[in-house]
């Protein structure tokens, strides 16, 4: 994927971001615990625990995907996971195909410069997707990088 088309999708990401700020009722708060619902990550061994998770049928940009977000309104960092909407339960290996992407603060990551990891879904259906991922994430440079590890959630799908 060029880095222009890479830059796309974290923009298309960010402003579904800031779009989905009001509090719904299908989110999820973080005081919720990540094996009930929601959505938390280590991101270089801190906790990021966002306030609001969800899945998205199709991910921005490509309707052949399905995405699984973590986002923080207040300072709009995001998580982000992509799959093929054929990929159901089992361990997904990060690729070219099935990737993560990490914008924190003014930066961007993602597996597409480089990273390696797994998905795992462990239940998959309309309404609701559950699972835990790794993965290390690059810049668009593939000099920086930030480990997620720990990774679970358990999110809605709107």
């Amino acid at each position: 994927m060029k880095t222009s088309q890479f830059f796309a999708i974290l923009a298309i990401i960010g402003l579904i971001g800031f779009s989905s700020c009001s509090k719904k009722s299908d989110d999820v708060a973080p005081e919720e615990t990540a094996t009930t619902a929601g959505f938390r990550v280590k991101v270089d061994g801190k906790t990021y625990a966002p306030d609001f998770s969800y899945a998205l049928a199709s991910f921005p940009a490509n309707d052949k995907y399905y995405g699984v977000y973590g986002l923080d309104s207040k300072t709009s960092d995001v998580v982000a996971i992509a799959l093929p909407n054929t990929a159901g339960v089992g361990t997904h290996e990060i690729s070219t195909v099935t990737f993560g992407v990490l914008n924190l603060g003014n930066e961007s990551y993602s597996t597409i410069n480089g990273g390696t990891g797994t998905i795992t879904i462990t239940k998959k259906t309309a309404t609701n997707v559950v699972g835990t991922f790794s993965f290390t994430a690059y810049d668009a440079t593939g000099k920086l990088k930030k480990a997620l590890t720990e990774g679970s959630f358990n999110v809605n799908v709107r």
